[in-house]
């Protein structure tokens, strides 16, 4: 009979025995965001090797949190929550509100990825009234090296897609930014009209969709819940009411 790895019986333990391993909570983020193809998953986890993302796709079929099938349509493969793999989405959900509540921002500020921040916006991005049948928006990141700079973001009523080479439609709207703005509008850590108001992004294009971008745009789940404060900060906070 396989030992277990830690040696107990507690529900916590068992359960780390499946989930524990380092990305797997992220690849299972990714496929209840909706990403069912390799690639698409891949692309919300952009360090990780294809290897080592192949390597834990299988452990959680084994375990029967996911369900391989192939797509009648294309005939590419899928991976699929099961009922067990759905049951997860409150405890994902309650870390992601547990880091934006208690975790110290700044320590990511400096590795910020560009390219899954922009995934991320195509997770939250929606098509509005008014679009007309196609909305294309181009980002453009001044800090970034030139490969990276830009992307495409293209909304239709049925389907969004996220373009990192021109897909040679014509753009409705232009946001010019960098990284650790758009991150922090993103994640509800600064209002937008501060970013706005200060230079530090720009959006440019019809007044019905940059007068409120982020109808569209969408932010992360977890934008509406404040960052507990440091000891150090509520310290700062009584001296200057104390002054």
């Amino acid at each position: 009979m396989k030992k277990t790895l830690y040696g107990q019986s507690c529900p916590i333990a068992l359960s780390l025995e499946i989930l524990g391993g380092r990305w797997t909570l992220l690849i299972i983020r990714e496929l209840l965001s909706g990403s069912r193809r390799f690639n698409d998953i891949h692309r919300g986890v952009p360090i990780m090797s294809r290897s080592l993302l192949s390597e834990r796709l299988k452990s959680l079929e084994a375990a029967k949190l996911i369900e391989r099938s192939h797509s009648a349509r294309t005939g590419h493969a899928e991976y699929i929550l099961s009922e067990a793999g759905r049951a997860l989405l409150p405890v994902i959900s309650s870390v992601g509100k547990w880091g934006q509540e208690w975790v110290n921002k700044s320590v990511v500020m400096d590795e910020v990825d560009g390219g899954y921040l922009m995934w991320s916006i195509r997770n939250s991005a929606s098509w509005i009234e008014g679009m007309g049948p196609r909305m294309v928006t181009r980002f453009e990141f001044k800090d970034e090296v030139e490969k990276k700079r830009l992307h495409w973001l293209v909304i239709e009523e049925n389907d969004i897609d996220l373009c990192y080479v021109n897909p040679g439609l014509e753009v409705d709207t232009w946001i010019e930014t960098d990284l650790r703005s758009l991150v922090e509008v993103w994640m509800g850590w600064r209002p937008l009209k501060d970013a706005l108001s200060a230079g530090d992004i720009a959006i440019y294009g019809s007044p019905n969709l940059t007068q409120d971008p982020l109808r569209w745009i969408g932010q992360s789940p977890v934008a509406g819940i404040s960052q507990r404060p440091s000891e150090e900060q509520v310290s700062v906070m009584i001296e200057k009411v104390r002054a």
